[in-house]
């Protein structure tokens, strides 16, 4: 028994220390430098661009998120997404709330005294989601409807998403008359255009349409002064519109809507515009997942905040593209060997010159080929030579065509200026003529109005010694009557 035990002793020492053996081994290959590993390809790391890591978001502190009945149902909707894309809100009371929410205290939102506090001030931004669940009616050209332009009109910016709702929203309280594409529906892509606002740049140069969550317009119905960000050549999802109001030249009415292009006349005029923007992104928002259109969103709410500075890492741009060249079998005529230069799939960087020597000295050691080559090139010569000799000929021709053509015209247009003298000549007897007869006919007036003068001055001179005769009769039968007593009817 005592040896047995001594045998199996060494046994569970051996297993001791292959255990720590493979132990130790595992953690040197913990500790190991990445150096030691094998180093990865640049084409397998392609999928692993877009994973940088985030800076933490925290929402612009002018900016508002249109919380009201259409949009608010509880954890669910589009208003869910953009409130969590956003970083928005807190659970209270089994429902989400904020200080920046609007219409969650249940008082509609366009009526509340703090959206007519907020219109009557500057540079805040209101973020509707999709309208899904109702849309808000009120009387466009009564105070409600003025207070949702005054908002837009005061330097703030109302940012409106979805797609057939909002864009009735738009033509219903700002009086425009924008139309949907053609069937409601437009396959994009939508390509971001050169000219965008420097916050828009952290958006994607390429929007897609995903099913039918895209709702796009056409540019032919977009107002005056409206910038288009995202589009196609015949429509537009994302787009931004300056809105401008004065005061009305009627005293006492509200402020008036103005085009952009129309403002400086009304400064002139002593009325100066006020200015805002409306923001359309035509993305419902539905899915729960990130997509692109969440970077436009983020960036179409940072267009009024004070405090925005560019990211450090600056906006990522289009990753080059390397058209590749042609490879030598399938290039005809000359060779001149620049797919390994100019290939996407190519490492090697051989130069020019030295890919096209090689072949030139196979083609020395066939004996035959140089010959017919200098012969062909010698035919090519000739027929160059040709050709150049018919370019001229046939500039020297033009050129002649041209000669005669001008002197063609020439002595067309003197004709025609010898015949446009002669009537401007004839014109003008014609209006010296006619200005004769007027002064004629002026005299002849001018004097029958002065005889009429001295005919009516007469009159005049006339009836005033009538009148003197007249009283002096009457003076005299007067004294008679009174002096023999006869009675009025005998005298």
């Amino acid at each position: 028994q005592q040896r047995l035990s001594m045998q199996r002793m060494p046994r569970a020492l051996a297993g001791a220390i292959v255990a720590s053996v493979l132990l130790a081994a595992a953690t040197l290959l913990v500790v190991l430098p990445s150096s030691f590993a094998p180093q990865q390809d640049e084409t397998e790391l392609l999928l692993k661009v877009d994973l940088e890591a985030h800076d933490p978001y925290s929402p612009p502190p002018n900016m508002y998120l249109w919380w009201g009945p259409s949009t608010n149902h509880r954890f669910v909707g589009s208003g869910e997404h953009i409130r969590h894309l956003l970083h928005m809100g807190q659970v209270e009371g089994g429902e989400w709330r904020d200080p920046m929410f609007l219409g969650n205290n249940g008082v509609a939102t366009f009526r509340s005294q703090r959206f007519r506090k907020i219109s009557e001030t500057c540079c805040s931004t209101i973020v509707i989601p999709p309208m899904e669940w109702d849309f808000p009616v009120y009387n466009t050209h009564k105070m409600i409807g003025q207070r949702i332009r005054n908002f837009v009109a005061n330097g703030n910016m109302l940012v409106l998403t979805g797609g057939i709702l909002a864009v009735e929203f738009i033509n219903s309280y700002f009086f425009y008359n924008i139309e949907l594409a053609d069937g409601n529906y437009s396959p994009g892509p939508y390509r971001r255009l050169k000219d965008v606002p420097e916050c828009m740049l952290q958006g994607p140069e390429v929007l897609p349409q995903k099913g039918i969550s895209v709702t796009a317009v056409k540019k032919d119905s977009l107002p005056s002064g409206t910038e288009v960000l995202w589009g196609t050549p015949r429509s537009s999802p994302v787009f931004m519109i300056k809105f401008c109001e004065a005061q009305s030249p009627d005293e006492g009415m509200p402020p008036t809507k103005v085009l952009p292009r129309d403002c400086p006349l009304a400064e002139r005029d002593g009325r100066p515009c006020s200015c805002g923007y409306i923001m359309y992104i035509g993305y419902n928002y539905q899915e729960q997942y990130p997509t692109r259109w969440d970077r436009v969103l983020r960036g179409a709410v940072e267009i009024m905040n004070p405090s925005y500075s560019t990211p450090q890492r600056g906006y990522k741009g289009n990753k080059e593209v390397v058209i590749p060249g042609t490879p030598p079998c399938l290039q005809k005529g000359a060779k001149e060997y620049d797919w390994p230069n100019s290939g996407a799939y190519s490492t090697s960087k051989v130069p020019k010159a030295n890919l096209a020597s090689q072949p030139e000295e196979k083609k020395e050691s066939r004996g035959r080929v140089p010959n017919a080559l200098a012969r062909a090139d010698q035919k090519i010569d000739a027929q160059q030579k040709e050709i150049d000799a018919l370019e001229n000929q046939v500039r020297t021709l033009s050129e002649q065509r041209e000669e005669a053509a001008m002197r063609r015209a020439g002595a067309a247009s003197s004709e025609s200026l010898n015949q446009l003298k002669s009537q401007a000549h004839q014109l003008l007897h014609e209006v010296h003529a006619r200005e004769a007869r007027r002064s004629r006919k002026q005299n002849t007036e001018t004097s029958l109005v002065k005889a009429v003068s001295t005919l009516s001055k007469d009159v005049e001179n006339i009836d005033t010694k009538m009148n003197h005769l007249t009283k002096i009769v009457s003076a005299r039968h007067k004294k008679v009557v009174d002096k023999y007593g006869i009675p009025n009817g005998n005298a």
